[in-house]
């Protein structure tokens, strides 16, 4: 099941990259294929992870999507972003510091896992698309990672997942 976990999420990733960039859909569609790879990336960073509680795991499920949450309002717009925009504020580290505040008061596994789970979604937009702004609001810099080593990293806990 494991082996068919991981190469099922390196084969989501690969598919959804190679439509976004080599076919630059509209960025609602693209999204359509963009969600499900960061879920995938997600999905492959905890198939690597030590064994965590169910509420943890989830959360962090839910965390690889999460800073997308902010593209609902955009998608209800007239207009949509380009591909070529920047992201939005939420693709940053201080989406961490709400998910780990809320842990610490409700004492919920489950937040600690979304926080994580966002580090893994901003990992991927740092190799796909315009970047991430990691420093916002302190600083606007957009960091960018190479492809290649997005998808050499994927490929290797792929790998690793398979051999365990």
């Amino acid at each position: 099941m494991r082996r068919l976990a991981a190469l099922g999420c390196l084969a989501t990733v690969l598919a959804a990259d190679w439509v976004i960039l080599r076919r630059s859909p509209r960025w609602i569609v693209s999204g359509l294929f963009d969600e499900p790879a960061h879920l995938a990336t997600g999905g492959l960073v905890l198939l690597n992870w030590p064994p965590r509680s169910g509420a943890w795991s989830a959360g962090f499920l839910a965390g690889s999507a999460l800073p997308d949450i902010d593209h609902v309002p955009l998608a209800l717009q007239e207009e949509h972003p380009a591909l070529t925009d920047p992201r939005p504020v939420t693709h940053c580290l201080a989406i961490v510091v709400p998910l780990l505040a809320a842990a610490r008061v409700t004492g919920g596994e489950a937040f600690v896992g979304a926080a994580a789970g966002s580090i893994t979604h901003l990992a991927r937009d740092l190799a796909v698309g315009t970047g991430a702004p990691l420093l916002q609001p302190l600083s606007a810099r957009v960091f960018r990672l190479p492809y290649p080593l997005y998808a050499g990293a994927l490929g290797v806990l792929a790998l690793r997942a398979v051999r365990r």
